[in-house]
């Protein structure tokens, strides 16, 4: 099975303890090397979360999670959990999928986002309208997330989707909030995790399909 969250980076900031308290000596490290307040914050706001999300699967107190992370930066979960964190603007996310790889992506819609050349960047599929692109651009980035062994997203320049109920793939958006998520299952959202979390429910299916 598999579990996300989606909620308001300062409420989960708000329910943060001071990360002295539960940051590992690699997360202390590589949270000194980031120069920007703002993604001090947004590292801040994904490690709690994932813990919450963990503390709430596996038991223990979030502060009890201990996370790792791999060559990349990617944080990884206990063995057998997975772990795929994103955030975008004022929101975070956290996925966690059980022996297998989970892939969860945020992108908030921006008028200053020149969607258009961004497609043409990254080889996505034409694309007509923002909807369009930002249904592909976050399709992509969970499914680069769930996939360890894909390098960047220019390894995705041939990728295209179409609807298949089966998944593996989910994409949906809550107002200017899109997201998807890439995992062997659809997610179930645990909203209830903080009080103003997300409970996303006109997700799509959807499946890579190989440029022939």
């Amino acid at each position: 099975m598999n579990w996300a969250c989606l909620a308001p980076q300062a409420e989960v900031l708000a329910a943060c303890p001071e990360p002295a308290a539960w940051f590992t000596p690699e997360e202390q490290a590589r949270w000194a090397t980031f120069t920007g307040e703002r993604r001090r914050q947004q590292f801040l706001a994904g490690r709690w979360l994932a813990r919450l999300l963990l503390a709430q699967l596996r038991g223990g107190t979030p502060a009890g999670q201990r996370l790792t992370q791999d060559s990349e930066g990617r944080c990884l979960a206990p063995a057998p959990w997975m772990l795929s964190i994103s955030h975008s603007g004022e929101w975070v996310g956290a996925a966690v999928g059980q022996g297998a790889p989970v892939g969860l992506d945020l992108q908030l819609e921006s008028s200053r986002r020149d969607w258009s050349a961004l497609a043409a960047f990254a080889g996505l599929q034409d694309c007509p309208d923002a909807a369009t692109f930002y249904r592909h651009w976050t399709l992509a980035e969970a499914w680069l997330k769930a996939h360890a062994d894909i390098s960047s997203l220019s390894a995705l320049r041939g990728l295209r989707w179409h609807s298949d109920a089966r998944g593996p793939a989910w994409q949906g958006r809550i107002g200017d909030l899109h997201w998807a998520f890439v995992g062997t299952t659809a997610p179930l959202w645990l909203s209830d995790l903080l009080p103003q979390g997300l409970q996303p429910t006109d997700a799509r299916c959807w499946s890579p399909l190989s440029e022939a």
